[in-house]
C-alpha cells in the first residue's frame, strides 16, 4: 500500500490520467462530429474480444483495440495499492464504472455502447491487478514497481495470445457456409437515403477504365451521406470496391462502415492534382449483424461525393 507522500503523488497522477482518459472517451477522435446523430450507437451482444497480435493486421485498428486494453492496466495496478480491495470487489466496481461511461457515450452521441470494449477494458484492469498482486513486497519502491510493470507486460502478452487463440477456436467452431451474393442496393433501407446509378456509368481510376457490373454509388448523392440498411443477421460478409475517380482533381473523403452501432472499418481517400491511388478492394465480416450503416464524408465544400463505391455485394449465410 502506498503511504504518505508516495500516496499523494500517486493519487494526483492517477487523477490527471483519468482526466486525460475521459477526454479521449468523450471528445477525442472527432467524437463531437456525431453529436447531432439522431440514433443511438450500441452493441449489447458480445462477438469477440478484439485482442490479437499486429502481424498481418491493419495497424491503425490493432493499435486502437490494444489501447482499449493497455490503457486500463494502470487502474488495476494502482487502485488496489491505494485502497485495499479484493479482486472481486475491484473488478465489480470497475465493471460498473465502465458500463456507466459507455452508457454516457451512447446517450450523448459522443461514442457508442460496446460490450466488446467493456470486456477488453476489464481484461486490462484484471491484468494490472494480478501484476501488482504477484509482487509480494516493496511495491512502493522503484525496484518493486519495475517488477510490477515487467509482470504486467508478460501477462499482457500471454493474455493477447490466449484471447487470439480463443477467438480463432470459437470462430472455427461457429463457421458457416457461404450462400449467394446480392447487391447492396437490393437491401431494405431502414434510415437515411441513398441513390444508385441506374446506368452503371463507367469512369477511370488511375487512368484505368472501371465498368461497374452490379451497382454504383451515384454522384447525385450529397457529399456527406449516411444511410442504414436492414441485415437481420442473414449475411456473412460485405465486399466491394471504392476509389476517387480521375475526374475529381482534389478532395478528402472517408467511408465508414458501422454494424449494430459499432464502427468496424474506416477508409480514408485523398487526391491532390496528379497524385492518384488505385481502386481499393474491401471485405468485412458482418456475420450476425442486424443492421449496417454506411457513412460517406467529404472534408471539403464539394456538394457531391468525391469517392465512389461500386460492385458492393453481401454474401448470404447458407441455410
Amino acid at each position: 500500500m502506498f503511504k504518505g507522500k508516495a500516496r499523494t503523488i500517486t493519487i494526483t497522477l492517477l487523477a490527471a490520467y483519468t482526466v486525460l482518459m475521459l477526454y479521449f472517451l468523450y471528445f477525442g477522435f472527432d467524437r463531437t462530429s456525431n453529436i447531432d446523430n439522431a440514433g443511438y450507437m450500441y452493441n449489447f451482444i458480445p462477438s469477440e474480444i478484439p485482442l490479437y497480435s499486429p502481424i498481418g493486421k491493419d495497424l491503425h485498428i490493432w493499435f486502437f483495440n490494444f489501447a482499449n486494453f493497455a490503457a486500463f492496466i494502470p487502474y488495476g495496478i494502482f487502485i488496489p495499492m491505494l485502497f485495499r480491495s479484493s479482486f472481486f470487489r475491484f473488478i465489480s466496481i470497475f465493471c460498473i464504472s465502465i458500463l456507466v461511461l459507455e452508457a454516457i457515450q451512447m446517450v450523448t452521441h459522443l461514442g457508442s455502447f460496446d460490450i466488446d470494449d467493456v470486456l477488453t477494458n476489464t481484461l486490462g484492469a484484471a491484468v494490472g491487478f494480478c501484476a501488482q498482486k504477484l509482487v509480494a513486497r516493496s511495491k512502493d519502491t522503484v525496484k518493486g514497481m519495475s517488477k510490477v510493470f515487467t509482470i504486467a507486460i508478460l501477462l499482457s502478452i500471454g493474455t493477447i495470445v490466449f484471447v487470439e487463440g480463443m477467438n480463432h477456436f470459437l470462430k472455427d467452431a461457429s463457421k458457416v457456409e457461404a450462400g449467394r451474393e446480392i447487391g447492396l442496393h437490393e437491401l431494405t433501407l431502414k434510415d437515411g437515403s441513398v441513390s444508385w446509378d441506374a446506368n452503371l456509368t463507367s469512369f477511370e481510376v488511375a487512368h484505368k477504365k472501371v465498368e461497374p457490373k452490379i451497382n454504383l454509388f451515384s454522384r447525385e448523392n450529397p457529399g456527406t451521406n449516411t444511410f442504414t440498411l436492414q441485415l437481420d443477421g442473414k449475411y456473412l460478409k460485405i465486399s466491394g470496391y471504392s476509389a476517387i475517380p480521375d475526374d475529381v482533381s482534389h478532395g478528402v473523403s472517408t467511408i465508414t462502415f458501422i454494424l449494430d452501432g459499432e464502427e468496424i472499418d474506416t477508409s480514408s481517400y485523398a487526391v491532390n492534382g496528379p497524385e492518384r491511388s488505385n481502386e481499393n478492394y474491401f471485405e468485412t465480416d458482418i456475420q450476425g449483424a442486424k443492421e449496417l450503416t454506411v457513412k460517406i464524408t467529404n472534408e471539403d465544400e464539394n456538394p457531391n461525393p468525391n469517392v465512389l463505391l461500386w460492385d458492393v455485394t453481401l454474401t448470404e449465410i447458407k441455410n
